[in-house]
Order: structure tokens, then C-alpha cells, then sequence
């Protein structure tokens, strides 16, 4: 027992551990291929022009409430600045529709925008963080800008470590004087990056699912699948100390179920083939105890009544020969019980299991036909002597028809299990018949010893030149009579 539980937890060990395992680089492949598919989506719409676009309306959008956020405090602008800047990174609508939530799953500001006056002072700025601040335009960039009528000016980017994308737009007011100029600038790390470095799949959310994930799958391993592989091996054990009324028993419908059913009905034949052979072994000792008192015992017995016959004969007329007539008559007697003694050693047929019966007929009658049948004969378990008696007789019909007008080469005899249900079968290669709606005696005879076993069938299939073949399908009841 110990031994199945040590086996037990390290199949459930070894399993849950190839879970982590391989939920693991899973994870990181999935995530891997999810991110680079939306990176390649999003920087696609970037490379259209999807930043100077955006650049473009904030800078309208900022023209038209630039009399009520401009003044002497720069918090209004520094305000509607950020508020633009989220609106950029929305996961849907943002800078680029339907592709938007890739900036917070690579970075946690992607974005950093700007708002310079016309000579190229930061008037207000959407974040202010001492690790990353925006590479601000330069004064010839400012000027080509401010060149420009109304549409954005793209600057240039970089592709590594990061890749970056500037645009700078000019604001103007109804009459198209310059009142300032909005930049933006896109900053994203590239993808493996992000997920050798950065990835989600270190935070504790995603390490709990896993060792969750793998307690759950070792507890349903341990309480469903190892028990019953456990039940299997305690059956095999007991099958193999000689034990077989042990069972599996699991009337599961999966694989494992369909396994253990298959064993049990290989233990249920075992248990019947060992009988068989072990009815089969005390016959035969009995069978060769009974020919060496035949031969030896009984054959001095006999040899011994003579000689004292022959004395009688002899000494007819000498005293005491009285005591030779009684030696005789215990000599006789010898015999006699001796004579029982041996036909109580020598086994009736009947006592041999049926599939050794039937070999023995079919044996017998091989000597006179000259045809070596081919048998294919399993344990049949125990019958009542009357349907033992039907099966060989039809068997003997069914090999005599063979004999007398099938002129065949060859004959196949079997016995096996179907299902439920058991079937004997004769069948030859011989002419067949071109008649079979007016059958003989004994198909007839056949065919009523058929119906009377247990759910008995008969089945005749001949034809001209395609041989016969005669079938008999019964069950066997649990608890058999006389």
C-alpha cells in the first residue's frame, strides 16, 4: 500500500509540475504572438498617419478653447493637455481605432505631449517624469511648423531601443495667427522587449492561477484518475497471488473504464482456463495412475490367479490343496477390486471440460475422414449436461454431413464468446447445397437441439460452391442445473 501511495503522489507531483511547466512558456508564447500581432496592427495605423491626424484635430480642438484656457496661470492648459493625452491612449477610439490598447499592455505612458509657444517655450506638458521626458522639437523643426497653414509636421523618430514617432502640429486662431503649437510624441518599447523584461506573466495575479491551477489539477488527478489506476494495480496484485475474484469494477464509460472492464473479463477467463487446466492435470495423473496398475499390478494378479489354477489342477489329490482353492478365490478378489479401483481412476469423458470434448470429437473424427480440422476453441464455462450433450450432438451432425456430402478439404471449428452470447460453429469448404428449403433430419434434428438451449439459435448459411457453415448461438446462465 505504501508502495502504490509513494507511485500515486509522484505521478500526481510529476503532473502538476508539467502543468507549471508548460503553462509557463505557454503563456509567454501566447503573449508573445498577441502582442507583436497588435504592435505590427498598431504601428501599421501610425505609419498612415494616424499620430499627425490626431495631432491635427487636438491642435483645432485647442484653437477653438484657447480664449478660455489661456491666461496668466498655465494650469488650464497643462489640464486640457493631459486630458488629451488619455484620450489618445482609450482602448477603443483612441489614436488608433480598435488596435488603441496596445500602448498600456507595452508601456505605462506611451504618450507625452506638449504645448510650446510660438518662439519654442514648453507652456504647459502632460507629464513630467525625470526618466523619460519628450525629446522637444528643435527651433528649425518649430520654424518648418510654423510654416505650415494647418496640418501636423511628422519629425523624425527612432526605431531602437524604442520606437518613437514625433509629430508637431501649429494652433491658430480664426484669422490664422499663430498662437502656439501642440507636440506629441509615441513612445513604445518593441514587443520582446516587453515581454522578456516587463511582462505581465511575472505578477503575482498570473503565479497564484498557476500554483492554483496545478493544486486543483493534482487534487483531481489524486481523487479520480490515480485512484482508479490504483484500483487496477490492487486487482493486478491479487491476480497475480493467484487471487482472481478480485475486481476493478469501475463502470466508467471513458478509456480507463473501458480498460479495467477488459481486464476483469481477462481475469474471469483466467480464473476458468486455470480450472480447466487444473481439471485437465488430475485427469491425466489419474488416467496415468490407473495404465501402470493396468499394466503392472493388475497384469501380476492375472498371471498369479493362472499359476494357482494350474497347481489345483496339479496337486488335485494332495493334502491341502483346499488352501490353493481359497488363494484362488483372494486372487479373484484382488482382481475384482482392483478392477473398480481403476474404473473409478479412469475418467468418464464427462468429466472433461467441454471445449476438451469437443477437441476429442473432433479429433476422432479427423482419423476417419482424413481432415485435419482447424480448431479455435475457448473455455466454455459450465453447462447443464443436457446442453453439453445438445452441442456435441449437433457438432457430431454437422461433421457427419461434412463426411458424407460435402466432399471438403477443409473444415474450421470454433467455439468463442460474442458479446453476451456464445457461438459454435462448423463450416467447410465443400459444394454446399443447392436446396436448402426442404432440409433433412438432421438439419431438423440440428435445429430443435439449437432452439432448446438457453435464447438458442441456429443458423445455416450454404450455397453452390461456397461450402456450409452451420452456427449455433446460446448464452450461458450464471448458476447451471443438472
Amino acid at each position: 500500500m505504501d508502495t502504490n501511495r509513494r507511485q500515486r503522489y509522484g505521478l500526481v507531483f510529476k503532473l502538476a509540475l508539467f502543468y507549471l511547466l508548460l503553462s509557463l512558456p505557454t503563456l509567454i508564447v501566447v503573449e508573445s504572438a498577441i502582442l507583436i500581432t497588435e504592435f505590427h496592427n498598431f504601428m501599421s495605423g501610425v505609419a498612415a498617419g494616424s499620430l499627425r491626424t490626431a495631432n491635427e484635430r487636438g491642435a483645432a480642438e485647442l484653437a477653438t478653447r484657447w480664449p478660455g484656457l489661456a491666461g496668466a496661470n498655465a494650469e488650464p492648459l497643462e489640464v486640457w493637455t493631459q486630458d488629451w493625452t488619455l484620450r489618445l491612449q482609450q482602448p477603443r477610439g483612441g489614436l488608433t481605432p480598435d488596435e488603441s490598447y496596445v500602448l498600456l499592455e507595452l508601456s505605462d505612458r506611451p504618450l507625452a505631449a506638449a504645448l510650446l509657444s510660438p518662439d519654442g517655450r514648453v507652456i504647459a506638458r502632460s507629464i513630467d517624469d525625470p526618466h523619460w521626458r519628450p525629446d522637444l522639437p528643435t527651433a528649425e523643426e518649430i520654424a518648418a511648423a510654423a510654416r505650415s497653414e494647418r496640418a501636423a509636421v511628422e519629425l523624425p523618430g527612432s526605431e531602437e531601443p524604442f520606437r518613437i514617432r514625433r509629430s508637431l502640429a501649429p494652433v491658430r486662431d480664426g484669422a490664422g495667427a499663430l498662437l502656439g503649437l501642440l507636440f506629441v510624441e509615441l513612445r513604445l518599447p518593441l514587443p520582446w522587449r516587453h515581454v522578456l523584461l516587463d511582462s505581465s506573466y511575472e505578477s503575482p495575479t498570473v503565479f497564484t492561477f498557476l500554483i492554483v491551477f496545478g493544486a486543483l489539477s493534482s487534487i483531481f488527478l489524486a481523487a479520480w484518475v490515480t485512484r482508479r489506476l490504483n484500483r487496477i494495480a490492487g486487482a493486478a496484485s491479487a491476480w497475480s497471488r493467484g487471487d482472481f475474484s478480485e475486481r476493478i469494477d469501475d463502470r466508467s464509460r471513458d478509456e480507463i473504464g473501458r480498460v479495467s472492464a477488459l481486464l476483469d473479463r481477462m481475469a474471469l477467463d483466467l480464473r476458468r482456463l486455470l480450472r480447466s487446466r487444473a481439471q485437465l492435470a488430475t485427469l491425466a495423473e489419474r488416467q496415468r495412475l490407473a495404465r501402470d496398475l493396468h499394466d503392472t499390478v493388475k497384469q501380476k494378479a492375472f498371471a498369479l490367479n493362472l499359476q494357482l489354477a494350474t497347481a489345483r489342477r496339479l496337486l488335485v489329490d494332495v493334502p491341502g490343496a483346499e488352501r490353493l482353492e481359497q488363494a484362488q478365490r483372494l486372487t479373484q478378489q484382488i482382481q475384482q477390486e482392483l478392477g473398480q479401483i481403476l474404473d473409478e481412476l479412469r475418467s468418464d469423458v464427462a468429466d472433461l471440460p467441454f471445449a476438451e470434448r469437443l477437441r476429442a470429437r473432433a479429433i476422432e473424427w479427423s482419423h476417419t475422414s482424413a481432415i485435419v480440422p482447424a480448431l479455435d476453441l475457448e473455455d466454455l464455462p459450465a453447462l447443464p449436461a443436457r446442453h453439453e450433450a445438445s452441442l456435441l450432438r449437433i457438432a457430431d451432425e454437422a461433421l457427419a454431413n461434412v463426411l458424407r456430402h460435402a466432399e471438403a478439404t477443409r473444415v474450421d471449428i470454433s467455439l468463442r464468446r460474442d458479446g453476451e452470447r456464445w457461438r459454435l460453429a462448423v463450416a467447410d469448404d465443400g459444394r454446399g447445397t443447392a436446396d436448402e428449403r426442404a432440409p433433412g433430419m438432421g438439419l431438423g434434428n440440428m435445429r430443435e437441439r439449437a432452439e432448446a438451449l438457453p435464447q438458442g439459435r441456429f443458423q445455416l448459411d450454404a450455397g453452390p460452391g461456397r461450402g456450409t457453415r452451420i452456427a449455433v448461438a446460446f448464452v450461458v446462465a450464471d448458476n447451471p442445473g443438472p
